[in-house]
């Protein structure tokens, strides 16, 4: 191995100074470095697992014709069972455990092994495995190509492979951090995510906030979790959850709590006018949350299955935005309250047999066309008015 290696220098050096989301600027740079030190590069792909809800892999490409970063994520449900897969460079790197593989691509080939698409073109090709430690993924691969006539010199393929060690822990660092913030968006939420990274993780931190505060519930799920086997019930609730918390995502919302079968949400706002567009987001996401039911419905009717429900409550308030628990298992919600009176305007949804009922509080803040529906018992403040949308369906 060369007793200097730029490369290696460069990733342990300069390439920590890279932005942390730089939408493939770091390949870009690192493509020019490689080109400065003498090393060929016409195309590389850094490919790696993932931890993550939609994917369970993915990739960065790098193309030097017009200079153009391509990213790719794997689905869960890709089968390595695939001929294109089995005999591809990927995989004698993460399945049979092969340090680096290389293919002179002007040469026969030594196997009927199907080309990978980066060898389009090129004269020669190479992958290198990543080792990661920090990671519950272990390994990733780096693969480059070139159309130089001679190919990959020894002096090339030594210096990319004696970088491989520095590669790994600069990429392993980086996914960390991303795969961290992927798993604090998924399980807590975009904001309450932020606000632990953040430090926020004592009990008791949090601040006041003004909210349009969501609650849904699907109906009669004590007998639909008797009566349907556990697959078909996870599955249902599923679908009905894209159709109560999607539409709260779509529109901006934060979803902070699935209990059980209902649905804790918030719509944050300071101003007056934010709080007039917080109550429209809702209202849209409700809206859009009946139309996705009737779909469903439809879709159930179809297969000779009963229809599901579910009703949404919407309120206007004050609550407390923050840590609450035992020190050591904290949750990051909202409490007080507004919440508690979202809650309760849910529930008048199924005694009023109305899907969407509001507060009177709420409808004045929004100002569009509300009906009273009647009154609630508020518990400890008095009896409080109910509203419905006018026009129905709104």
């Amino acid at each position: 191995m060369p007793a200097s290696n730029p490369i290696r220098e460069w990733l342990n050096t300069e390439a920590w100074e890279l932005p942390k989301s730089d939408d493939g600027e770091g390949l870009r740079r690192f493509a020019g470095v490689l080109l400065r030190n003498g090393i060929p590069v016409r195309r590389m792909r850094i490919a790696a697992p993932a931890l993550h809800p939609l994917y369970r892999a993915f990739s960065m490409t790098w193309d030097a014709d017009g200079d153009r970063v391509d990213e790719f994520e794997v689905p869960h449900d890709y089968d390595e069972a695939d001929p294109q897969f089995f005999r591809s460079p990927l995989h004698t790197i993460f399945v049979e455990g092969a340090h680096a593989v290389r293919r002179r691509l002007n040469q026969p080939r030594g196997c009927n092994c199907p080309p990978d698409p980066m060898e389009e073109g090129m004269t020669d090709f190479a992958s290198f495995r990543l080792s990661f430690r920090l990671l519950p993924m272990t390994e990733g691969a780096f693969s480059i190509a070139t159309d130089a006539p001679g190919g990959f010199s020894k002096r090339d393929l030594q210096i990319l492979d004696g970088a491989m060690p520095a590669m790994s822990h600069l990429a392993e660092v980086y996914m960390f951090e991303d795969m961290t913030t992927t798993l604090m968006r998924t399980y807590l939420g975009t904001t309450p995510g932020e606000r632990v990274m953040k430090g926020q993780i004592r009990r008791g931190d949090g601040i006041d906030i003004r909210a349009v505060i969501w609650f849904s519930d699907l109906r009669d799920s004590t007998r639909l979790s008797a009566e349907l086997p556990r697959a078909e019930f996870l599955a249902l609730l599923n679908r009905y959850f894209d159709c109560s918390a999607g539409p709260v995502l779509a529109e901006g919302g934060e979803v902070l709590r699935y209990i059980g079968d209902a649905v804790l949400a918030i719509f944050p706002a300071e101003t007056e006018a934010q709080t007039r567009e917080a109550c429209e987001r809702a209202v849209r996401a409700a809206r859009a949350a009946r139309l996705c039911l009737a779909e469903l419905n439809a879709e159930r009717a179809a297969g000779l299955k009963a229809p599901i429900e579910f009703g949404i409550g919407l309120h206007v308030g004050e609550v407390t935005y923050g840590n609450i628990g035992v020190p050591d298992r904290l949750e990051f919600t909202v409490i007080g309250e507004a919440a508690n009176r979202a809650a309760r305007l849910q529930n008048q949804s199924k005694i009023l047999r109305c899907p969407l009922v509001v507060s009177e509080d709420f409808a004045h803040a929004h100002g569009g066309r509300w009906t009273r529906l009647g009154f609630m018992d508020t518990r400890g403040a008095g009896d409080a008015a109910v509203f419905g949308p006018t026009d129905w369906p709104f």
